[in-house]
């Protein structure tokens, strides 16, 4: 099954709005990581799962969750809550006793993959503004495709096309269930 994890709009709206039109009926889930600008009644988070951003104003965004269904457990947030802007121990701490096999977040603005502390850890970097390394792909999204022995991380571009190789494969015996 696969799950889109988007984040740091920062007020382009017509992203979301494609991306909704593009993967609705695609994906299992939609998460929003943060960083829209909207109004948490917008019409998009009836589809998109958001959580507030450090210039998410309204205070109706929850500041995280945590999805479950039969195939994963995902623990979301913006971020910047745990300062992660400046390193991930404070978000690492928080997240070891969860019974979470990933955690996704946003804030950074740069895109990341890795497995710590036996959960996977996404940042799916700015669809609108993304900063670090791959600033020059001009914003990224991210697809998790879950599988009973697998996870895979595969990054696109904003007109939808998967960035070569930025496809990462990690073992589900790697985590922490």
């Amino acid at each position: 099954m696969d799950y889109l994890i988007v984040s740091d709009t920062h007020g382009d709206r017509a992203i979301l709005e494609q991306l909704v039109a593009h993967y609705q009926g695609l994906v299992r889930v939609m998460f929003y990581n943060g960083d829209s600008e909207l109004s948490a009644d917008d019409e998009l988070f009836k589809t998109l799962l958001p959580v507030r951003g450090n210039v998410d104003f309204d205070t109706m965004f929850p500041d995280d969750r945590t999805y479950r269904d039969q195939d994963i457990a995902i623990y979301q947030t913006h971020g910047h809550l745990f300062h992660t802007e400046v390193g991930i121990n404070w978000l690492l701490t928080q997240v070891e006793p969860m019974q979470v096999d990933v955690v996704i977040v946003g804030h950074t603005h740069q895109l990341e993959a890795e497995i710590l502390e036996q959960k996977l850890f996404i940042n799916p970097g700015s669809i609108s503004l993304p900063r670090g390394p791959y600033a020059y792909l001009k914003g990224t999204y991210a697809i998790l495709s879950v599988t009973p022995k697998e996870l895979k991380v595969q990054y696109y571009t904003r007109d939808f096309k998967p960035v070569e190789g930025l496809e990462f494969t990690f073992q589900r015996a790697d985590l922490g269930k």
